[in-house]
């Protein structure tokens, strides 16, 4: 029984050797065996590999040559196009300019011609502030938007009525407008969206990915500036279902959301709008 024992352990270990030394199974040996040596290259194997790298390497070298050879030409029509923006963009600065001082010389005509009218002169002013013609400054609030980090949106869904612009884009045209909407209610006198003056005939709306305040640009954060009585807005606005929605947004979505009272909040006075349906009197 012992003499069977070692025959056994001595298979098994010869086993395990040949298995470490000689991996290859018997079935590849004779498929080979039988398949016989590997066929001779044949004479045209190497020409053909070279021609094919030549094939390769002149259409690589057409490519390189053809991309080069308009990329000057495509950076004279990028500059030549950024130089017209800046031109016109320089104009349209001092057109703006222009069109202020005339305001402002036609505001002090009128003062100066309704001196005598204190009521007929207040009423002015009152229009003109609704209007959003004359720039403004006094108390009120400050409401600021912000988007999130983009590490803490990644998995953050865009909501009904709002444009996301990629994955980190959360706020939009909507929540602009109502935080607008909810400080005229709260008794504001004149409002602006980073800076630009809003009118009754303002529009917030979207194009593309951006956000348009009267067709001007404006992007994150989004503040708004809100002349009125201080305390009152703050405390209107604080108690709105704007505000809480906002506060919520704020923990669930890590936007930035915070609003301030200023006691001196300057605006300045809105673009120049034309008469869409009235036209000055003729003499």
């Amino acid at each position: 029984m012992a003499d069977d024992d070692r025959q056994t352990g001595t298979r098994t270990t010869a086993q395990l050797v040949d298995l470490v030394l000689n991996p290859r199974d018997l079935g590849y040996e004779q498929a080979a065996a039988r398949r016989g040596p590997d066929p001779a290259p044949r004479w045209y194997d190497r020409p053909a590999v070279a021609v094919g790298c030549l094939v390769i390497g002149f259409v690589l070298v057409v490519a390189y040559v053809h991309t080069h050879r308009g990329a000057p030409a495509a950076q004279r029509v990028h500059d030549d196009l950024v130089s017209r923006v800046r031109t016109a963009q320089a104009a349209a600065d001092g057109l703006t300019g222009q069109v202020n001082a005339a305001e402002a010389r036609l505001a002090r005509e009128q003062r100066a011609a309704l001196s005598g009218s204190g009521p007929l002169a207040q009423h002015l002013d009152q229009d003109q502030l609704a209007a959003g013609q004359v720039p403004v400054h006094g108390p009120g609030l400050v409401v600021t938007l912000r988007e999130p980090p983009a590490d803490s949106t990644s998995a953050a869904p865009g909501r009904g009525g709002t444009v996301v612009g990629g994955t980190t884009n959360i706020l939009g045209d909507r929540d602009v407008r109502s935080v607008v909407n909810e400080l005229w209610h709260d008794g504001a006198e004149a409002i602006a969206v980073n800076g630009v003056r809003l009118t009754p005939l303002s529009s917030i709306r979207v194009a593309g990915q951006t956000v348009l305040v009267d067709f001007q640009p404006v992007g994150s954060p989004y503040r708004v500036d809100a002349i009125g009585p201080a305390d009152e807005l703050a405390t209107n606005f604080a108690q709105s279902a704007v505000a809480s929605r906002y506060q919520t947004l704020k923990g669930a979505d890590g936007i930035g959301f915070d609003f301030t009272e200023s006691g001196d909040l300057r605006l300045p006075a809105s673009a120049p709008v034309s008469p869409r349906y009235a036209e000055p009197g003729r003499k």
